[in-house]
C-alpha cells in the first residue's frame, strides 16, 4: 500500500467532467454504461461524482494512434474551411 496516494481525491461533477471530456451527457452516460469510461460514485442519494484521478487514468489509456488521427482530421478540416 506504499504506492497509494495520500490525501483527499478530487471529486468532479458531471459538468466538470464534460469540460474535460468533449462529449455530451448522453454519450457520457452510454460510455459509463458500456464500461468505456470510469463509473460515477454516489456521495449522497442524489449526488454523483467522478474521481479526477480515475479520469486521468482513462485519458492515459486512450490509444495514441486515435489521438493522432483525430488531430489530423481536425487540421485537415481547418484547411478546407
Amino acid at each position: 500500500m506504499d504506492d497509494v496516494k495520500k490525501g483527499a481525491r478530487r471529486m468532479l461533477t458531471m459538468d466538470q467532467v464534460l469540460e474535460l471530456v468533449p462529449v455530451g451527457k448522453s454519450t457520457l452516460k452510454r460510455m459509463v454504461k458500456n464500461e468505456e469510461f470510469p463509473s460515477a460514485h454516489y456521495i449522497s442519494p442524489k449526488k454523483l461524482v467522478w474521481y479526477e484521478d480515475e479520469i486521468e487514468l482513462w485519458q492515459g489509456s486512450l490509444p495514441a494512434e486515435s489521438r493522432r488521427k483525430r488531430a489530423e482530421r481536425r487540421a485537415k478540416a481547418g484547411q478546407e474551411g
